[in-house]
């Protein structure tokens, strides 16, 4: 059993940023409901991969552990149906444009009034107030919003965006952290509140350090190049023979390892090298001294050497170097489900482990509208009823 098993979430949301946050509190054991319009999540079409399974990869990786069903809010009827779900819901999640659900009498004031052990959970953009508040965003925007472009890449480059959607899933983050925050509140006091958390301020949050030093020198890090702006000496991707790999950290003691790994120990003694300041100082002498060094061997022989000296270092790996990892089978990072449809799929576990109720892998992504006649039931609808709904367009796909 989960540590959230027996909490109801409605989901309304569509991308990354709404829908992995409740696929969290799914995984941690919630009951989701993902409510569509009756078109669908517009990522079921996002990035289409075909093979055993096929549909797009954002919807797959952000879906799983949830159930389906498709209503149309334009629809009084719609709403009112969504209405009575909430009912005995603990927490509704959504990532709509404000003012979207408000103008549908599924805002906050109005079900606060009602509902109001419920919890409000809102994905934007910029933040729920200031100039910005009704504008949308998506993931690179958010980067770029952020601050996180201004400080990758080098001078030559320009600022560049990073190789995946950071802004999306930081924001998810933040999101279900901040609804675990209010359930747990909520237990104490009996009353729901209002989640919100942004694009901008989840990047902000996640640079932290980055930003404090700014706020503290009143001075721009700079582009982090092949390491970080404020991380000196050696704290940075080298490359090796056949690939690259990352070394930090590399204190008096283990400059000593380092120089045996690479089988120059009298480097060590070297009075350029000898101490980390000294190393600092004479960066680019270091530097032109050990890159040949690296460039000679083969990246994995290389890191091997390079552990077995204590260094902190790891070769860069890429998607199909982490999908035959040990280490990240072993821990659950990647991992596969079985289905009946499609027999083991792979997916991406959850990084997070709870000893006495752990989370799980139950089921794959929905299909458009899989749940619909069971969740009606669930309301106690007959199938007379559901049957009129669906020829009603109240509830169901429009394909």
């Amino acid at each position: 059993m989960g540590p959230l098993e027996g909490i109801k979430v409605i989901e309304m949301a569509n991308g990354i940023h709404g829908p992995y946050a409740s696929m969290l509190l799914a995984d941690m054991g919630a009951d989701v409901i993902k409510i569509e319009p009756p078109f669908g999540d517009m990522n079921r079409v996002a990035a289409i991969v075909e093979g055993k399974y096929s549909g797009g990869s954002q919807f797959y990786a952000c879906n799983r552990n949830k159930r389906a069903m498709c209503v149309d809010l334009t629809r009084p009827e719609g709403v009112a149906l969504v209405r009575e779900l909430l009912e005995d819901t603990d927490v509704l999640l959504e990532n709509m444009r404000p003012g979207v659900l408000d103008r549908r009498g599924l805002g906050y004031d109005t079900l606060k009034a009602e509902l109001p052990q419920l919890i409000y959970a809102s994905a934007t953009g910029y933040g729920p107030i200031g100039p910005r508040a009704n504008l949308a965003s998506l993931d690179i925007v958010g980067q770029a919003a952020g601050g996180v472009v201004a400080h990758t890449g080098t001078e030559e480059s320009g600022p560049l965006p990073a190789g995946a959607a950071l802004a999306d899933h930081g924001g998810a983050l933040w999101l279900a952290y901040g609804i675990m925050a209010a359930l747990y509140a909520r237990e104490r006091t009996g009353r729901g509140q209002r989640v919100q958390t942004s694009l901008l301020g989840s990047q902000i949050g996640l640079q932290a350090w980055e930003m404090s030093h700014y706020m503290l020198t009143n001075q721009e890090s700079g582009r982090g190049g092949t390491g970080h702006p404020l991380a000196r000496g050696g704290w940075r991707i080298f490359a090796a023979k056949d690939g690259h790999f990352a070394l930090a950290g590399v204190t008096d003691e283990r400059w000593q390892g380092l120089c045996q790994a690479l089988g120059v120990p009298g480097l060590a003694s070297d009075p350029r090298f000898d101490s980390a300041m000294g190393r600092l100082e004479n960066g680019d002498e270091l530097l032109a001294a050990i890159e040949p060094l690296f460039q000679s061997r083969p990246v994995r022989d290389l890191v091997r050497a390079l552990e077995e000296t204590d260094q902190i270092v790891a070769m860069v790996m890429n998607y199909a170097d982490l999908c035959e990892d040990e280490q990240t089978r072993l821990n659950g990072y990647v991992t596969t489900l079985h289905t009946d449809e499609y027999g083991d799929l792979p997916m991406v576990g959850l990084p997070v482990s709870l000893s006495e109720t752990p989370a799980s892998i139950r089921s794959r992504p929905p299909d458009l509208d899989a749940n619909t006649v069971e969740i009606l039931h669930g309301l106690g609808r007959t199938d007379e009823q559901v049957a009129a709904m669906y020829t009603a367009r109240i509830v169901g796909p429009n394909t």
